[in-house]
């Protein structure tokens, strides 16, 4: 081989390793979080000159972070797709000017049909000797504006103060200096420190670490999880580790019921008919522990997904008692809307039923014990969006019969919330409860 065809094949080597490598002088080093709970994997393109071409970054999973693509510095417009999709399907896009030897990481975040970007700049100046600089990027809308609390392990929260107040969805915080050290990480809603939404009981902030904490979308829609990224560093993904569950009591007759999940009380001899608050439960494999009328009913272990929220409906006959564990999603409804389900704990009748909100249909035919009509596809909804109201009129009528068995007028449907209408008794004596949820 000549010299020169031997210097420019090495040429072509050394510019590809150039453009792939992680270090390059004069390049952007751009990266991606898919932070999404609603899109499996996104790609990222950098169009300039009316040219996308093929993505930068590539096929990057829900929960995960890509490596660094050197990207050449110039103004472009950043286009973040569904996989294999081409930048002509964008789902959201951004214009950026991308300097020499620039490092920035996008965390992409959002449903299905609402992703949205933030962007951490990864050319922070280290902290003083002896701190930490942390910020706090609130990448899930539906939770609402959230507190964030760094203290010593242990530490009340009614003794404490958040580090990081109000944080609305979709933004990120100023960095704030904090003293390196060991700390217990809470998330609770704004202004309201017993609305606990997350608990780490150790974080340790490193001496002049730059720290970006990413607030994540948790299964039921009200707790969150948590992603941390170190500047330049690896991504550390914490899952929630609690569920919330609730018990609602459809036993007929007179009857009061206990319940427990794990060492979590629910409800204490309380009569049919009711419709507990949630309570906090570790994640994972937990005793179902249930009594009617004094007496213990064997009940199976259930095993609680990390962030979801659960009702645990417990219906039938003292003689005959059965349970259902009902997957909540309390993700707020859009603006001017409300988020209604039916749940069917009516033990008296046994017949499916149907309800309506302002005489239009929203559930029909869901069988005892369930909150989705027999034969429901998997990973079918049973909440519907409907016109918020003061004036409402919600309706339950027997899917059989045909027969109203419930009809409340001047129902308050709020925007945004999230409602579960439980039918309890029986044909002859039904009751309704309209639980706002979230």
């Amino acid at each position: 081989m000549s010299i020169i065809r031997r210097g420019a094949a090495w040429l072509a080597v050394l510019l590809t390793l150039s453009l792939s490598g992680c270090g390059n002088s004069g390049y952007a080093q751009i990266r991606l979080v898919n932070a999404s709970a609603g899109y499996a994997a996104l790609d990222v393109y950098f169009e300039r000159s009316g040219t996308a071409g093929t993505p930068q970054i590539s096929n990057v999973a829900s929960g995960t972070i890509s490596s660094y693509a050197a990207v050449i510095p110039a103004a472009y417009t950043v286009y973040f797709t569904s996989h294999g999709v081409g930048a002509a399907n964008a789902l959201v896009s951004v214009s950026k000017t991308l300097a020499n030897s620039e490092r920035r990481t996008y965390v992409a975040y959002g449903d299905s049909g609402s992703l949205g970007v933030l962007d951490i700049n990864e050319q922070q100046a280290s902290p003083n000797g002896g701190y930490a600089n942390v910020e706090v990027l609130n990448a899930d809308p539906d939770a609402g504006s959230l507190d964030v609390y760094l203290t010593s392990p242990g530490i009340p929260l009614s003794n404490a103060s958040p580090n990081f107040s109000a944080l609305a969805g979709g933004k990120a915080s100023a960095f704030s200096a904090i003293p390196q050290g060991t700390y217990e990480l809470r998330i609770t809603g704004a202004g309201n420190n017993t609305d606990l939404r997350f608990e780490l009981p150790s974080l340790t902030l490193s001496d002049q670490e730059t720290l970006s904490l990413i607030i994540t979308e948790a299964p039921g829609g009200y707790l969150v999880n948590v992603m941390a990224l170190p500047q330049k560093g690896p991504l550390t993904v914490y899952s929630n580790p609690d569920a919330r569950v609730r018990a609602a009591i459809g036993i007929s007759g007179a009857s009061t019921v206990s319940a427990s999940v794990g060492s979590t009380a629910l409800l204490s001899a309380a009569p049919a008919s009711t419709v507990g608050t949630y309570q906090l439960v570790p994640a994972g494999s937990q005793t179902v522990s249930l009594a009617v009328g004094g007496t213990a009913v064997s009940a199976p272990n259930e095993s609680l997904t990390a962030g979801q929220d659960y009702t645990l409906l417990v219906y039938g006959t003292p003689g005959n008692v059965q349970e259902t564990w009902l997957a909540d999603r309390n993700v707020p409804a859009l603006s001017g809307y409300s988020s209604v389900r039916l749940v069917n704990a009516m033990s008296g009748s046994g017949d499916p039923l149907s309800l309506a909100v302002n005489f239009m249909p929203v559930a029909s035919g869901v069988p005892l014990g369930s909150d989705l009509p027999s034969g429901a596809a998997s990973g079918t909804s049973p909440y519907t969006q409907v016109v918020a109201t003061t004036t409402g009129t919600v309706t339950v009528t027997d899917y059989t019969t045909a027969q109203t068995l419930y009809s409340q007028t001047g129902a308050t449907l709020g925007s945004g919330n999230v409602y579960s209408m439980f039918m309890f008794g029986s044909t002859s004596a039904p009751i309704g409860v309209l639980s706002q949820d979230r």
